[in-house]
C-alpha cells in the first residue's frame, strides 16, 4: 500500500504556495445554484439539508430524487420530504417520518406517520419495526407509495427499510444492506441500530425456519393418523353396541 500523508495547513495553504500543482476548480462555496432552482431549505429549518443531497442539488444535474427500494417503497431525506414536486412526480401518497424534529410539510395532501426516534445509541428503534412494517403494508395494500425519511436518509430511515426487507423478503441483514446500499450509497445505520437489526434478523430467520418445517410436513401422515383413530373409534362403538344388543 502507498503511504498516506497529510498536508499541513490543508488544501488552501498548498494552493497558495504551489498553484501550478493544483487543478483550477471552484470550491463548493463558490458554486451558485441555477436561478430556476427552488431554495435549498424549503422551510425545513429544523432539519437542515443533508450534505449529500445538498451537494448533489448544487450541481447543474437534475436534483436528486428519493431512491426506489421496492415499487411502493422509497427512501430519502428531509430534503426530499420538503419537495412536493418530487413527491408528486414519483406518485408518493404517504410519508413515514422517522424523526422527532422534521416537520410534515404537506399534511393536507399526503398521509403521514411519525416515528419519533433520535439517531443515537440509546434509541430503541426496533420497538417500532412492526408498526412501521404494518404502515408500509397498509400503503401498499391501498396501491399507494410511501417515502421513508429521516433527516439525512442515512441511519434511521435506512434502518426501517432494512427491517422491512428482512421481514417481508426473509433475507439476512447483509443481503438487505447491500440491496439498499446499491440504491442509496450513503446509508449507514448507527452501531446500535445495526445491533438491533441483527437481533431482528435472528427473530425473522427463526420464524422462517419454523414455518418451513411446518410446510414440509407430509399431510398424508395426518390423514393416515386420522384414519387410524377413526377406525379405532368405530370398532369400539361396534363392540359396545353388539354387547348391549345381545347381553
Amino acid at each position: 500500500f502507498m503511504p498516506v500523508s497529510l498536508i499541513a495547513g490543508g488544501y488552501e495553504r498548498f494552493y497558495s504556495e504551489y498553484p501550478e500543482f493544483c487543478a483550477k476548480t471552484k470550491s463548493l462555496s463558490s458554486i451558485s445554484p441555477p436561478t430556476s432552482m427552488e431554495p435549498i431549505e424549503l422551510g425545513c429549518s429544523s432539519c437542515g439539508t443533508p450534505l449529500h443531497d445538498q451537494v448533489a442539488s448544487l450541481s447543474f444535474s437534475p436534483a436528486p430524487s428519493p431512491v426506489e427500494i421496492l415499487p411502493f417503497l422509497y427512501l430519502g431525506s428531509a430534503y426530499h420530504a420538503a419537495r412536493r414536486d418530487m413527491l408528486d412526480t414519483l406518485g408518493i401518497t404517504a410519508l413515514l417520518n422517522v424523526s422527532s424534529d422534521c416537520p410534515n410539510h404537506f399534511e393536507g395532501h399526503y398521509q403521514y406517520k411519525c416515528i419519533p426516534v433520535e439517531d443515537n445509541h440509546k434509541a430503541d428503534i426496533s420497538s417500532w419495526f412492526m408498526e412501521a412494517i404494518e404502515y408500509i403494508d397498509l400503503v401498499k395494500d391501498c396501491h399507494g407509495r410511501v417515502l421513508v425519511h429521516c433527516q439525512a436518509g442515512i441511519s434511521r430511515s435506512a434502518t426501517i427499510c432494512l427491517a422491512y426487507l428482512m421481514m417481508k423478503k426473509r433475507v439476512k441483514l447483509e443481503e438487505a444492506f447491500e440491496f439498499v446500499k446499491q440504491r442509496r450509497s450513503i446509508i449507514s445505520p448507527n452501531f446500535s441500530f445495526m445491533g438491533q437489526l441483527l437481533q431482528f434478523e435472528s427473530q425473522v430467520l427463526a420464524t422462517s425456519w419454523i414455518n418451513r418445517c411446518i410446510s414440509r410436513l407430509d399431510t398424508s401422515e395426518f390423514k393416515s393418523l386420522s384414519h387410524c383413530t377413526m377406525d379405532s373409534s368405530i370398532q369400539g362403538t361396534i363392540s359396545v353396541h353388539s354387547g348391549s344388543s345381545y347381553g
